[in-house]
């Protein structure tokens, strides 16, 4: 794995803003959500935050795995180290449902 590219951990919406005024990227799990939340209105508030630190951020629907990248764009995470990134969510994915599938 990429030096850059870390065990997946989350940081709540006002965080995300720090991380991205760091240089680092986030790939964020929809089922992390919530059922109060939606998408749009977290990207809403993502990007206000972001602004309070005078990030300008992007976002990237991976439909197909159900995340969403947000990256600043003036330190935009390469392909290999998305593709890094989306493969540890995934991975982190799988150890979740096998610990729920362990304790039924």
């Amino acid at each position: 794995m990429d030096d850059r590219v870390t065990e997946p951990y989350l940081v709540g919406q006002d965080a995300i803003a720090g991380e991205l005024s760091r240089g680092k990227w986030c790939v964020y799990l929809h089922e992390w959500l919530g059922d109060e939340n939606d998408l749009p209105t977290w990207r809403m508030q993502v990007a206000e935050h972001a602004a309070e630190f005078g990030v300008d951020v992007c976002f990237m629907d991976i439909p197909r795995k159900d995340m969403t990248l947000v990256a600043n764009v003036q330190a935009l995470p390469s392909f290999e180290q998305v593709t890094q990134s989306v493969a540890a969510l995934e991975h982190y994915r799988e150890r979740v449902a096998d610990r729920r599938r362990s304790a039924q």
